[in-house]
């Protein structure tokens, strides 16, 4: 069989015993590169509580399987020890096992990296938790907007140059920004301990949880105030109080006021006479003026469209762009030219519209990775290739072990 370019992880097969997006979305991007992912989930007819958001159409959401996309899915009741052998047999077939239970589950199911470590000492053993193994939250159950508020995100959104001073108004990012910053830490990371194995021969354990890779996400900017200590430090203002989204006449736009290199552009759109005015001739000033900038340029938006307003930033050389409701973002040109968003029909859940991966290999794009799948659809076929026989899965069937 020729070798394809846009699926590099072919051959590689990863056993993930993990529900919602931080680690299932890590996951999803290596199947879409071509890795055999098998979903072990619990038979207990919810599997993933993820199959429940979203939109849905024959008892599967959308969002699960935006994040499962190409996925086999085993059912096993692993509270039963004959379910916890079947995960352990399954494991011992993988490069690659990835888990997301709570701290001290998967070693009840004697599943834990010692135990796996023994059965098969080149097996990449990932464990993506809320805050890690040990410390004073490690017990806590963890969703996105926990770490949000924990790390500072939700004070970054709160900020913005037309907030009065010493107003406070923290918010949440409408998006699960930190588990999706934990799956691409956690695809990165694989392919990295793969990398190491092909190298060495050796496994490893990879611990990644959303506190550690929400704050490495977020510092870089949202830190930068925070990353130099001492009192010489050169102070600037953060970049968060001048990222915000305008008012037109019709809409919104995304445009940057206090900036630097940009602003006799920005002026020369908006209104050449902010040039002259004292209270805008540094960087500084428009931000320490900030409440005044933006309701002068509201003033102005206001009079034009969105699209006269682009218009006009773009003559000018603004980086500049429209504000789209979610239902209009696959119109969009570029969207279109890129192909970034393709409509097929799934075998399982009917017509609908996929992200393609994001990596283009020697110029060719992967396509999105298959249907997400049917709770337990592969059970017996999985559990075949283990050498179990029917009887024995009519046994486990009727003890509800697997569906």
């Amino acid at each position: 069989m020729a070798y394809d370019v846009t699926k590099p992880l072919a051959g590689i097969r990863i056993v993930e015993a993990a529900q919602m997006i931080a680690a299932p979305f890590g996951t999803s991007i290596l199947c879409d590169q071509g890795a055999e992912v098998i979903k072990v989930e619990a038979n207990d007819r919810m599997g993933d509580r993820m199959r429940a958001l979203g939109d849905g159409r024959n008892g599967m959401g959308s969002a699960f399987h935006s994040v499962n996309r190409g996925k086999q899915s085993v059912a096993l009741n692993t509270k039963d020890e004959r379910g916890a052998e079947l995960l352990r047999k399954l494991i011992d077939t993988a490069d690659v096992f990835v888990q997301n239970f709570r701290p001290g589950a998967i070693e009840r199911m004697g599943a834990g990296y010692d135990a796996m470590k023994e059965r098969k000492p080149n097996l990449i053993y990932v464990s993506v938790s809320g805050f890690g193994r040990t410390g004073p939250h490690a017990d806590q159950m963890v969703y996105d907007y926990v770490i949000q508020g924990i790390t500072g995100l939700a004070a970054l959104e709160g900020m913005g140059i037309d907030v009065p001073d010493g107003e406070f108004r923290p918010r949440l990012t409408r998006s699960l920004t930190i588990d999706k910053a934990t799956g691409l830490t956690v695809a990165q990371a694989i392919t990295a301990a793969l990398f190491h194995r092909e190298r060495t021969g050796e496994g490893q354990h990879i611990e990644i949880n959303m506190l550690e890779a929400g704050m490495q996400f977020l510092w870089p900017d949202g830190g930068w105030n925070d990353t130099l200590l001492g009192d010489d430090a050169e102070h600037s203002p953060h970049l968060a109080l001048n990222y915000d989204v305008r008012p037109t006449k019709d809409g919104y736009i995304t445009v940057n006021l206090a900036t630097h290199s940009t602003w006799p552009k920005l002026a020369g759109a908006i209104d050449p006479g902010m040039m002259d005015d004292p209270r805008f001739d540094t960087y500084e000033k428009r931000l320490n003026n900030g409440l005044a900038l933006a309701a002068h340029v509201d003033s102005v938006l206001a009079t034009r469209t969105s699209a006269e307003s682009l218009a006009l930033l773009r003559e000018h050389d603004v980086p500049a762009g429209p504000v789209l409701p979610l239902s209009e973002v696959h119109t969009e040109p570029q969207v279109v030219h890129n192909e970034v968003l393709v409509e097929r029909e799934s075998a399982t859940i009917g017509k609908l519209r996929d992200s393609r991966p994001a990596v283009r290999f020697d110029a060719r794009q992967p396509e999105p990775g298959g249907d997400g799948p049917i709770l337990g659809q592969d059970t017996d076929r999985v559990l075949a290739e283990l050498g179990c026989r029917d009887a024995e899965m009519a046994e486990l069937r009727a003890d509800r072990v697997i569906p």
